[in-house]
């Protein structure tokens, strides 16, 4: 019989969001329930379908008119957790997984009083610019109502690792585990790395300021400047920076080399079209004004499976994936000339674009393919079961 894993989130959109949503519906040993507190009308949690089909889940959306609790103590209110106790009890959870450190706050009087072993992951912003979030607040409740209370944590790179001691867990608490890509999806796309003339790029990512997209463009213009007119950079994403992304094109005359695509869905047709198309993969990721920082962004890692080369940077856990100048090119954050060269030695390079290509490829396959990571998560799972019966 498979055991239970109550997965918590925040709000409900978020199980579009694949690196979430791959987690909860590829379980082998365990068979998952959700909980949520909040239901999203807004299209802000990711690109992937999603459907709870006969999934167990509990919505403590339903029939909130105002709870101040929630809305000023950011914390479920005591009604909703006899809900959650009752859910947990009915269900024989045996354990509780909860995403996103920033979110894992609302639940901590679950943590308090269920008595069943608990694991929280951190996926990027919360390891990093929240412990900062209201002059500090953000490190206030993670010290205070997250660390203390929690079994693990998972951070998904030695960087997030160190970022989440210096945000004040303890070191014993952190397990390295990143949670993988459905690498199947992509494994059978057939790259071109013998193209001379026009090369496509491709960046497909939210538009936000973490990706990197701005600094992106600030290579292009050189680039064109300096006379490289056979390159094409295709922007797939939507986000907050659409407008001010257009603008720059249109300001600096890039409308013959820019071209924006919009949001498509994970694993859609469309999707692997422009993985298939594309002749490099980049993704620049920079730490925000606000501290914001990725973890390991999935597109590169769906990228790598696609065989594709990949150019990005030395930013949080990339480096954990990437090697350079072996399995893709890394440089550092906002260095404008190093990524408008490493563009040009791609673009002009078939040898080099099959040997990154084809080494990300292998590294992917070998070492982050999702069923893979599911079963280490699920062998993490079977560690706090043990240590709880071992504890009784």
């Amino acid at each position: 019989m498979r055991r239970i894993v109550a997965h918590f989130i925040r709000k409900e959109s978020q199980l579009k969001a694949s690196f979430i949503q791959n987690q909860i519906t590829n379980h082998i040993q365990f068979q998952p329930i959700i909980i949520y507190r909040y239901k999203s009308k807004k299209n802000d949690g990711g690109f992937a379908e999603f459907s709870l089909n006969d999934t167990p889940t509990l919505d403590l959306s339903e029939g909130k008119l105002f709870d101040i609790n929630f809305r000023y103590l950011k914390k479920i209110s005591a009604q909703d957790g006899d809900k959650v106790k009752y859910f947990l009890k009915k269900n024989n959870a045996a354990v509780l997984h909860f995403h996103y450190g920033s979110d894992t706050c609302i639940y901590t009087d679950v943590l308090k009083n269920s008595g069943i072993p608990s694991v929280v992951s951190f996926y990027g912003y919360d390891a990093s610019s929240f412990n900062s979030f209201l002059f500090g607040y953000g490190g206030y409740l993670l010290r205070n109502r997250l660390f203390p209370l929690v079994d693990k944590v998972f951070a998904m790179s030695p960087d997030m690792k160190k970022d989440l001691i210096k945000a004040g867990c303890p070191e014993a608490k952190i397990i390295i585990h990143y949670y993988g890509t459905d690498v199947n999806l992509f494994k059978d796309l057939t790259p071109v790395y013998t193209r001379k003339e026009k090369i496509t790029l491709l960046i497909l990512a939210s538009l936000v300021p973490q990706k990197g997209h701005l600094f992106l463009l600030k290579a292009f213009v050189q680039l064109v400047n300096n006379g490289c007119n056979n390159i094409i950079l295709r922007i797939v994403g939507s986000g907050e920076l659409e407008n001010q992304l257009k603008n720059f094109v249109n300001r600096n005359s890039l409308q013959n080399y820019v071209k924006f695509i919009g949001a498509c869905k994970y694993g859609s047709q469309e999707m692997l079209n422009e993985l298939q198309n594309a002749d490099i993969f980049v993704h620049p990721s920079v730490i925000a004004e606000n501290g914001d920082k990725e973890g390991i962004p999935g597109t590169i890692v769906e990228a790598m499976s696609a065989g594709l080369p990949v150019i990005s940077t030395y930013h949080a856990g990339i480096p954990f994936i990437i090697k350079n100048n072996e399995s893709g090119l890394l440089i550092s954050e906002g260095h404008t000339n190093a990524l408008a060269d490493a563009i040009k030695k791609l673009a002009t390079n078939i040898n080099l674009r099959a040997k990154l290509g084809q080494n990300a490829r292998r590294f992917a396959l070998e070492n982050l393919d999702l069923l893979t990571k599911e079963k280490e998560l699920e062998n993490i799972y079977d560690s706090f079961n043990k240590l709880s019966q071992t504890n009784r």
